[in-house]
């Protein structure tokens, strides 16, 4: 009987400290995920904000007299912008992305050096239960 008690302690003990283990890599996702869609809605923010200003610059520049030499420095210069803009928010973006994934990553490698702790520890007292 004591021998099935000892067993029993140990599987409860690994059971329970799997469970922590679970509800932590969990927590971790979640937290992840909402900093992703906090991460996304500034950067809609930000993408809203230039689309008003380039919506702006385009209709000021639609009042006016135009001529091909004008027409065409307006449009090279859209296009200057644009593309500015394009490597500004990769390289902005490029960089949330990279961080929330070096993030996750970091927490999820130390949550399962934990486990293989704990594993380790729970089957190093079970054997210890056992040759008592």
């Amino acid at each position: 009987m004591e021998f099935a008690q000892k067993v029993k302690e140990a599987v409860d003990t690994f059971v329970s400290e799997s469970k922590t283990g679970i509800k932590e890599l969990r927590y971790t996702a979640e937290s992840t995920l909402k900093n992703v869609i906090s991460e996304a809605q500034d950067e809609l923010e930000v993408q809203k904000s230039n689309f008003k200003a380039n919506a702006d610059r385009i209709q000021a520049k639609l009042k006016g007299p135009f001529d091909l030499a004008k027409v065409q420095a307006d449009v090279q210069e859209e296009v200057n912008i644009l593309l500015g803009q394009v490597k500004n928010s990769y390289g902005r973006n490029a960089e949330r992305v990279k961080n929330l994934v070096n993030t996750a990553e970091s927490k999820v490698e130390n949550l399962a050096e934990e486990v293989k702790a704990d594993v380790k520890k729970a089957a190093k007292a079970t054997k210890e239960k056992v040759s008592k």
